[in-house]
């Protein structure tokens, strides 16, 4: 029974929630309401969140989204589990796989995919537009990502990067309690 209804959710989200208007335009709330009803269905989401339009979570295996979190319209998620407040920029992508191409003498599309470790976003995290994370990757706690990065590689705690690949710019800064990091 369970199954039906995940799969009745699937059907549902797509076909109408992630096509109803975002939480900015009047009766946003409710759109918002109905997409995380869908949701809440299929994959492991928190409370308080805003997942605008158009985003794309696959089937909905191996994707979590924690509590606060806003996930900005047509965002693509596979194979990752999402912290409590982070943001997500329009456009951005998380590989959740990689195809084989090792094997010289057959054509790549026909080698199998490549299964990879899921993809963690931690804690307080901001993904700038149309940033790429490759599968596997470990974005930690506090960390900034600049528009249209690629991240390659794990970041460090309140890092903030950039670039193609992204690349390490500078820790934030916490003048609160006269802290740099």
């Amino acid at each position: 029974m369970q199954n039906l209804i995940r799969k009745i959710s699937l059907i549902i989200y797509y076909g109408i929630a992630s096509k109803l208007p975002n939480y900015s335009y009047p009766g946003g709330v409710f759109y918002n309401w109905f997409r995380i009803k869908c949701l809440k269905n299929i994959i492991v989401i928190g409370a308080n969140c805003r997942i605008m339009k158009g985003v794309y979570i696959g089937d909905g295996n191996n994707v979590q989204i924690g509590d606060n979190c806003r996930i900005n319209e047509n965002v693509r998620l596979d194979n990752v589990k999402i912290g409590s407040h982070v943001m997500i920029a329009r456009d951005c992508v998380c590989l959740g796989k990689m195809h084989q191409f090792e094997d010289i003498h057959m054509p790549m599309e026909k080698q199998e995919v490549k299964v990879t470790q899921q993809t963690i976003i931690e804690d307080d995290v901001w993904i700038g537009l149309r940033v790429i994370l490759m599968p596997g990757i470990n974005v930690k706690k506090g960390t900034i990502i600049g528009a249209a990065a690629v991240v390659t590689k794990d970041t460090d705690e309140y890092g903030i990067y950039a670039g193609v690949p992204a690349e390490f710019i500078r820790y934030r800064k916490n003048n609160a309690i006269g802290l740099t990091m």
